[in-house]
């Protein structure tokens, strides 16, 4: 299998210009209330991944708290070790270094990634998008730096007054991996990095989070 997932605390998909038609996303797996999906991407030895899921009584700006928590990482994504913000531009752009904790005898992987939020006026729908930098931050020793990865959440307000979270990532791992690992990082590791996720946001240190360019749905919890 030639594909493969890697999921970051923060960054962990695609950017919208991937442009990878609904349809054309196979399911993987559904249990819990969370479906994990891939899709070969053409000119790509590597495929993409999608993890979704619904979750209720949690505002936008909890959301964005947790993601933009870079500390917090190794709580609730899957083989995250390491995170921390390298540098905040803006309340809605930021570089993020990550190492992931990957099993012997695979070597780990870092990235510092370039996150954007925005917010569409009308749907209110949140989006991450985040993309692998180079040159920024200096190699470490021991950790395999990713160059090419995009990854994206996105946190769609529905009528119902849940919200629909959707994560996306495309990643080259910068070599070869055993099969073993590859099949876990492509369905295991989104699965349970969203289960995680989904019980994190809950705590009591992001109900009452403020973020400056969010705005919450009339029907909003908060």
């Amino acid at each position: 299998m030639r594909a493969i997932l890697k999921i970051f605390v923060i960054w962990a998909v695609f950017s919208a210009g991937l442009a990878i038609a609904d349809e054309d996303w196979k399911l993987r797996k559904d249990k819990d209330g969370i479906q994990v999906y891939t899709k070969n991407i053409e000119g790509s030895a590597h495929a993409a991944v999608r993890s979704t899921t619904i979750i209720n009584g949690v505002t936008l700006a909890s959301f964005v708290a947790l993601i933009n928590d870079a500390e917090a990482c190794s709580d609730w994504a899957d083989k995250c070790a390491e995170s921390y913000v390298h540098e905040r531009v803006s309340d809605t752009e930021l570089f993020v270094y990550t190492h992931n904790d990957l099993p012997f005898p695979v070597k780990d992987r870092d990235v510092l990634a370039h996150i954007k939020w925005t917010q569409d006026d009308t749907t209110l729908e949140v989006v991450m998008n985040s993309e692998a930098t180079t040159g920024v931050v200096d190699e470490v020793e021991g950790r395999l730096r990713l160059t090419d990865a995009k990854a994206s959440w996105r946190f769609r307000p529905l009528a119902s007054g849940d919200i629909e979270v959707t994560s996306d990532a495309h990643i080259n791992p910068g070599s070869s991996l055993p099969g073993w690992i590859t099949n876990r990082l492509l369905v295991k590791t989104p699965f349970e990095t969203m289960k995680s996720f989904a019980a994190e946001v809950l705590k009591p240190k992001y109900q009452n989070a403020v973020v400056s360019f969010v705005t919450e749905p009339t029907n909003s919890s908060g």
